[in-house]
């Protein structure tokens, strides 16, 4: 087992490829088509994400016959060298338009909001759904296009342009239908013997239900919404709290309806539809919804994802483990070990270059991302982007450009491997974690995870929904291949949950309701931790897996100094040291056991009289330590 598992970590599949965004920005040709391709095959990137782009000349137009004339080029090229092609559902994001065609066609089904008033007279092109009082004063509610757009991929159609392409209303079925006939069904004429074989899936991008840039003091809504709300309970005096700037009960109630009645509606008519698609025609459903805790959407994809992006998660400031955008990397890995999903991917690194330079980003940044990604669980890394052209402005769209015009291109082999290692050994795998953090379908909280992250206790997310559908055993909640001792809330769930979690204690489970103050210690009482660090580090990062019947864990240090730490496990002893990045394995009992000695066994060296392993993990290192 351990020797089949060793070289497939060594010599990884091509499967395991990262599928860079190749953002298609500027006049293209077979021949440059051809060159870039195999510069990606060179340095071991065997897939790319067809994007269109800012810069595409207006000659080739999105989905006319010279826009496919090259996309077939491509998908022919990637067929003969043996690489992946995702494609990309629009021109350019987000999603759901066809670059405006699907409101080019009908009018009616452009994006729509709700408005409020205090007047009963609205303005031409609003339509009254519905009044409610509130304190003696009525209040009036109106429907109206929401003037949104998306990013286009000429130039001119960018946000605030004059010809920025109409966005789409979301919330409606026959609009989605639109979307996907004059969008998905284009590429499946054009490339159908492909598909299921080299072009593997179809990426939907942060589809925005509103558009971008559209009317100030709106909400989403569309045609007959208002039933689709009663249907969640609510009712016409619910509509005034939606745009009330107060804070209690009934609000709450009332904006928790509607948020509901939102996610059914849009799982409804938007990705549901397109997944349905998706595998009626052989590919993966893969990308990623709107927010970085919208873990419910990551249920209708075959390939949950979301995107690392705008620097929002990095190094400095604490942002690794806080803030909302610090829960996304476990949003789309849990998302997939819950729902019995293969792989889970990321959208990284666009708008994270240096703080003080947006065009910097080193191969030690990259390395950084990688393993936050890597050490929580994401198998599948999709980098944002890889530039066809840097000609004229076109570098100034989103940097940084990873890919071949990066300072370190001529390196990045090393970086495409350690990918796919880290991908090749993660993919099957099983993280033993014994907590699990409730959420809900778009809310994680990372107040929750921050002390388990800071004592190296794992934790999966665990949808609040996921919880009637679960297992009880010998103590445990059992749901796929994920067994877990502890439960941790914060209490905000329904009564059904806390049913749920009664029966759970009654069976021998324990559950934790979690307070603000709470340190990890007070978890670290309730689960039987196979392994311990010593000195406690904020800054180490830790999960324990199985594949293949073979034990291990990944040890990242996600601070910016060198860390030093011992490991004691309560079963077993550590046998091998690998290092992804340098391609490296070690025999712990052929390595010396002075620490002095240490880094020749990569930075792992054992103390026999007591039993422990002492590890040392430089600035930008990780390490994988397999166990017996």
């Amino acid at each position: 087992m351990l020797t089949d598992l060793k070289q497939e970590f060594l010599h990884p599949s091509e499967e395991f490829s990262p599928i860079p965004f190749w953002f298609w920005n500027d006049e293209l040709s077979e021949e440059e088509l051809d060159r870039q391709m195999r510069e990606f095959k060179d340095k071991g990137v065997d897939g790319f994400v067809i994007h269109p782009r800012l810069g595409l000349p207006e000659s080739i137009g999105y989905l006319t016959e010279e826009y496919f004339h090259y996309v077939r080029h491509a998908v022919e090229r990637a067929a003969q060298w043996n690489m992946k092609v995702v494609l990309y559902d629009e021109a350019m994001y987000p999603s759901g338009s066809c670059h405006g065609k699907v409101v080019q066609e009908n009018g009616e089904f452009a994006s729509r909001g709700l408005l409020m008033r205090a007047e009963r007279e609205g303005n031409p092109g609003e339509t009254l759904v519905a009044e409610a009082a509130h304190d003696g004063k009525m209040y009036y509610f109106y429907e109206a296009f929401s003037g949104g757009t998306i990013r286009g991929v000429h130039y001119g159609e960018d946000d605030g342009e004059a010809h920025a392409p109409a966005s789409t209303d979301l919330l409606n079925p026959e609009a989605v239908a639109c979307f996907i006939r004059l969008t998905h069904e284009a590429y499946y004429q054009q490339l159908n013997e492909y598909f299921g074989t080299t072009v593997i899936g179809m990426f939907t991008d942060e589809p925005n239900i509103l558009g971008r840039c559209s009317k100030k003091g709106m909400i989403p809504w569309t045609k007959g919404f208002l039933e689709e709300l009663k249907k969640q309970g609510g009712t016409e005096e619910d509509l005034y709290w939606l745009f009330a700037e107060k804070d209690n009960a009934e609000g709450d109630g009332a904006r928790k309806r509607y948020e509901s009645a939102v996610y059914e509606q849009m799982s409804r008519a938007y990705y549901k539809q397109i997944s349905d698609w998706c595998k009626a025609h052989s590919i993966a459903m893969t990308g990623h919804p709107e927010k970085s805790t919208d873990i419910g959407y990551l249920q209708y994809f075959d390939i949950p994802c979301q995107d690392i992006v705008w620097r929002f998660v990095a190094p400095e400031d604490g942002k690794a483990i806080c803030g909302e955008h610090s829960t996304m990397g476990k949003c789309s890995s849990d998302s997939a070990r819950h729902r019995g999903k293969r792989r889970n991917g990321n959208e990284c690194f666009g708008c994270c270059g240096a703080p003080d330079d947006p065009y910097r980003f080193t191969k030690e940044d990259m390395k950084w991302y990688l393993d936050w990604l890597f050490v929580r669980g994401v198998n599948l890394v999709y980098p944002h982007a890889f530039y066809y052209s840097l000609r004229d402005k076109r570098r100034e769209e989103r940097p940084p450009e990873v890919g071949m015009h990066c300072g370190f291109w001529e390196e990045y082999r090393q970086v495409t491997d350690y990918m796919k290692r880290m991908c090749s050994l993660l993919t099957d795998s099983v993280n033993q974690a014994k907590a699990a953090v409730l959420c809900q379908r778009e809310k994680l909280s990372w107040e929750m995870a921050k002390p388990l992250f800071e004592h190296q206790i794992e934790f999966n997310y665990l949808e609040e929904e996921l919880l009637p559908s679960c297992r009880m055993e010998e103590g445990c909640l059992l749901i796929e291949q994920q067994r877990y001792e502890l439960v941790i809330t914060d209490g905000a769930i329904s009564d059904r949950s806390r049913g749920i979690l009664e029966q759970f204690e009654q069976a021998g489970g324990r559950v934790l309701f979690w307070e603000s103050d709470m340190e990890g210690k007070k978890a670290e009482t309730l689960v039987s931790l196979d392994y311990r660090f010593s000195p406690i580090s904020e800054d180490l990062r830790c999960t324990y897996l199985k594949k293949d019947g073979v034990d291990f864990m990944i040890l990242v240090n996600e601070g910016e100094d060198d860390l030093d730490v011992t490991l004691h496990l309560a079963h077993g002893a550590a046998a091998e040291v690998w290092d992804a990045w340098e391609g490296k394995t070690w025999c712990l009992t052929d390595c010396p056991t002075e620490d002095k000695a240490a880094s020749a066994c990569g930075g792992v060296s054992l103390d026999a009289s007591a039993g422990e392993w002492k590890i040392h993990l430089s600035r930008r290192e990780s390490r994988i330590l397999i166990l017996c």
